[in-house]
């Protein structure tokens, strides 16, 4: 094991090659690829990575345990031994739920060529490889991996990794990296960039690290030796807050996406928490103030903050790379941008905007620089006077936008060409018991027909609710399916999210209190804030790291 402090230390490595296995002596075969994308839209909650054929023998590979393994010695390759077992024509199943332990965690559907890996959070360690070779021997050869690493000197979890190898033709590569040596954390590599350079994103402070390489040329892979990365100390200035969690078990695993509204005198506050309530990364930015989003880029590169811009109209949007080395000033840009902005895939910018007339608009900037109108929220709101539109979200599957307009009561769906799909709410398309509440903020588009909305409620006389709402598209009826009532009544944004595991994340944002809860609406677990420290909204992600990225 080799430790990585200097900037400039580099290692040099000889390792064996096998045909769909890691290096020779390794029993812990290939550890999972990294889960879901990091969630600029949060999409629907899907089952895992599709199964793809993988071998050249007639049998089928072996199944990873029933349930998928709970280490990465049982839930890795197809057939479940160091070397990827006998393979076959389907490869191996990677268990009927996926793996439970550090390697599989709530990364959805296991690798993108290994087993199904079952629905998150349950996913993961059904197989990093195609079934193996199918019989007879690996192939055997050796490679040089020689590497640098180095923490970010703007956030003190990143750590930064170049490496580059002999091994001709590479058609991918990972880095797995984590507490111990079994890893639990992959990190794509982008073959694109210059001398591989790889971001190990969603560490702890003060932590040392664990990290190999993987590289991969067409059937055979290449792994280095284990090394180890230092992360720096918690900064000062981060919110203080208490964590309970009631059912560990029950806990969807991942990383919660959010930014800081009150409570910080070092500028905007842009961060990521796990699961166990751990700083993993952060971002001041000096002069921002009042963040309510912080979302990442489709790519995994970048993240996005803006503030809540009320009732001024001086917008503020930044878009900071997620090793903090630049931070772009877009508010000229984003003029007039307001309460919430969503990252579409191509990374236009969907936002809400002041309008001229009273009422809100909804923009879309463009990477080219370009701004356009989408709409104007009169249009929805029975041509109100004055509009007050506070959350939006892309829905991919229609490629829409649904955005919540607080005045009307009312949330509705446009077409990015203006179009208007549906109005919910009061006096809208729909009618029901799902039609029908009082002050509303955040959304969760569950599906087309489908969305999980956050309810403020009337007054502190009650306390605020996520409603789950099912519609009737061609009957035109709303009904209340899943009805949480929550803890606190939140004035002020809040926001939920169903979560892949089928919990419900509820963000009560002024109170400064998370909950997540489980479909019966018992209590999972809560991040409470220090008094004062209020935050936006929230996302909770599997991954840190863009589901299509190449980890093979």
């Amino acid at each position: 094991m080799t430790a990585l402090r200097a900037p400039n230390l580099f290692i040099l490595h000889s390792c064996l090659v096998l045909a769909f296995a890691g290096c020779s002596g390794d029993p812990t075969g290939a550890s999972p690829a990294s889960g879901g994308a990091p969630s600029s839209s949060r999409g629907t909650s899907t089952s895992g990575g599709a199964m793809q054929t993988g071998g050249t023998s007639p049998t089928t590979g072996g199944t990873g345990g029933s349930t998928g393994g709970t280490n990465p010695t049982t839930g890795g390759m197809a057939g479940g031994g160091p070397t990827g077992g006998s393979g076959g024509a389907t490869g191996g199943s990677g268990g009927s739920t996926g793996g439970t332990g550090a390697t599989g965690g709530d990364m959805p559907g296991g690798a993108p060529n290994g087993g199904g890996g079952g629905m998150p959070p349950s996913g993961g360690s059904g197989g990093d490889v195609e079934g193996g070779m199918g019989g007879g021997p690996p192939q055997q050869g050796t490679c040089t991996i020689e590497a640098k690493a180095r923490l970010s000197e703007k956030v003190a979890t990143v750590g930064i990794v170049e490496w580059s190898t002999d091994l001709q033709g590479l058609t991918g590569a990972r880095i797995e990296f984590g507490l111990d040596t079994s890893y639990g954390l992959t990190a794509p590599v982008d073959l694109d960039e210059p001398n591989y350079k790889t971001l190990l994103l969603g560490m702890k402070p003060s932590k040392t690290y664990n990290f190999r390489i993987v590289a991969r040329a067409g059937e055979t892979e290449c792994a280095s030796d284990n090394y180890t990365i230092e992360t720096g100390p918690r900064a000062t200035g981060l919110p203080q807050i208490e964590i309970t969690t009631q059912q560990p078990d029950k806990l969807s695993r991942g990383f919660i996406i959010t930014a800081q509204y009150q409570g910080t005198n070092q500028g905007g506050l842009a961060y990521i928490l796990d699961q166990d309530g751990d700083f993993v990364w952060w971002y001041f930015v000096q002069g921002g103030t009042q963040f309510t989003r912080a979302v990442m880029s489709r790519d995994g590169k970048y993240m996005w903050a803006a503030k809540a811009n009320v009732p001024v109209m001086s917008a503020e949007v930044y878009r900071i790379a997620m090793d903090g080395s630049s931070v772009e000033d877009l508010s000229t840009a984003f003029a007039n941008q307001n309460h919430d902005l969503a990252v579409l895939p191509d990374d236009s910018v969907a936002f809400i905007a002041y309008g001229q007339n009273g009422c809100d608009d909804i923009k879309l900037w463009k990477p080219d620089g370009t701004v356009s109108t989408i709409i104007n929220s009169k249009q929805i709101a029975n041509n109100a006077a004055m509009c007050h539109c506070n959350a939006l979200e892309y829905s991919p599957s229609d490629q829409t936008i649904v955005f919540s307009e607080l005045n009307s009561d009312r949330y509705a769906k446009v077409k990015l060409n203006g179009e208007v799909v549906w109005v919910l709410g009061k006096g809208g398309d729909f009618s029901g018991e799902g039609a029908s509440w009082d002050n509303q903020h955040g959304l969760h588009v569950l599906g087309e027909d489908r969305l999980l909305i956050f309810n403020n409620g009337p007054g502190p006389q009650t306390k605020s609710r996520a409603i789950e709402i099912l519609l009737d598209l061609s009957g035109k009826t709303a009904t209340r399916v899943w009805d949480y009532q929550g803890t606190a009544y939140n004035q002020i944004m809040g926001d939920v999210q169903r979560l892949p595991n089928g919990n419900t994340l509820v963000t009560y944002s002024n109170v400064g209190l998370m909950e997540e809860v489980d479909p019966d609406k018992n209590l999972v677990q809560q991040i409470e804030f220090a008094l004062g420290g209020a935050f936006g909204y929230a996302d909770k992600v599997p991954s840190l790291y863009p589901q299509s990225s190449s980890t093979q």
